[in-house]
């Protein structure tokens, strides 16, 4: 495909920055699964236990016994903000995410190597990842302040990055069409 100076949109950039925040996006949504798996409704910080914060293991860890303590309290505002339906859901979300982030980076992959890729994949890809994105946000929404301040942040910066991913893809997708006319 030849462009004129300037005006084209090059692919290999697209692919290389799909790729690079395909792999944030998978390492963000492993960790929301993983939290998910491991802080559930019955564990000992959900039934209001004290912190075991031994000596050894603070220690060991580098803290202090208020960040041990902290990090318990962190926890209980996971257990105790969270709706019923709030933990399905974002277990979910994750998956989902998880699945659309490998497939963005087999595809940015796919369109940085080679530029004559049809990014009409790329692109369907990117718009699902943008409505996890939106949903993350409307579920965080309807939750307490405690998990707003956690989950609204991160998916808001999540929608734009794929908002942007998505509009250069667009833009791609139609100067190589454009091109091929």
């Amino acid at each position: 495909m030849t462009t004129k100076a300037g005006s084209g949109i090059n692919s290999k950039w697209i692919g290389l920055v799909v790729v690079l925040f395909g792999i944030l996006l998978l390492a963000q949504h492993g960790n929301e699964l993983l939290k998910q798996l491991v802080i559930t409704p019955g564990s000992v910080a959900a039934q209001g236990v004290a912190a075991d914060c031994r000596a050894d293991e603070l220690e060991e860890e580098g803290l202090s016994l208020r960040e041990c303590e902290l990090l318990v309290s962190n926890v209980q505002i996971t257990l105790v903000s969270s709706p019923d339906w709030f933990r399905p859901a974002m277990m979910l979300f994750s998956l989902l995410g998880s699945l659309f982030a490998v497939s963005s980076i087999y595809l940015g992959i796919s369109v940085a190597a080679n530029s004559n890729t049809n990014s009409l994949s790329l692109k369907t890809c990117l718009g699902v990842l943008l409505l996890i994105d939106l949903l993350v946000f409307v579920a965080a929404s309807n939750t307490g302040p405690l998990l707003r301040a956690q989950y609204l942040w991160p998916s808001l910066l999540w929608f734009f990055v794929h908002a942007t991913l998505l509009a250069a893809a667009l833009a791609h997708l139609n100067e190589q069409s454009g091109s091929e006319a």
